[in-house]
């Protein structure tokens, strides 16, 4: 197993990290680790890597049982790849983030499942979708897709959406 810790992969990250869900407090805790201000590393477990050039952009597929973690936020999926201009000397240069194969992203009790997860530089966005489940503590939130906007810090659950919301469980205990 190939074992990384990859800098430039944590300053991707870093940029994709939302502060909303379950509704908007949620995300963002459940993201943290990932924010640029953690000076925690960042280590990423894969059974390969690939690099390669097309075109003018750098790409970088971590794929295998993609493990990757930061403080005590693990993000896991089946493949992780990322994009990056060739002209482009900067670690955080990525334009797109693609996290496939059953996504699971957790921290403490604050958990989000679903099919796949894109980060969007231009768009300023993370959609992750296909069966999206939110976690804290005992409340539960579903739907087929989640959008949040890295701008404005707004999370938006689509499809087929349900929530159900233990009281007094506020902050997930």
């Amino acid at each position: 197993m190939i074992r990384h810790v990859v800098p430039l992969l944590a300053l991707a990250l870093a940029a994709a990290l939302p502060s909303a869900a379950l509704a908007q407090s949620s995300a963002g805790d459940l993201f943290a680790g990932f924010q640029t201000q953690s000076s925690d590393p960042v280590e990423v477990n894969s059974e390969t890597l690939e690099v390669y050039d097309d075109g003018k952009q750098r790409i970088t597929v971590f794929s295998g049982g993609v493990t990757v973690t930061r403080g005590n936020t693990v993000l896991k999926a089946a493949e992780i790849t990322l994009y990056s201009p060739l002209e482009s000397e900067s670690a955080d240069a990525f334009t797109r983030i693609e996290a496939t194969g059953k996504i699971w992203v957790n921290a403490g009790n604050q958990t989000v499942t679903g099919e796949d997860a894109v980060v969007d530089m231009a768009s300023e966005t993370i959609t992750v979708s296909g069966g999206v489940v939110l976690t804290q503590g005992t409340n539960i939130l579903t739907g087929t897709r989640l959008v949040i906007n890295l701008a404005t810090g707004r999370a938006r659950v689509e499809g087929s959406t349900r929530g159900v919301f233990s009281p007094g469980d506020a902050q997930g205990n």
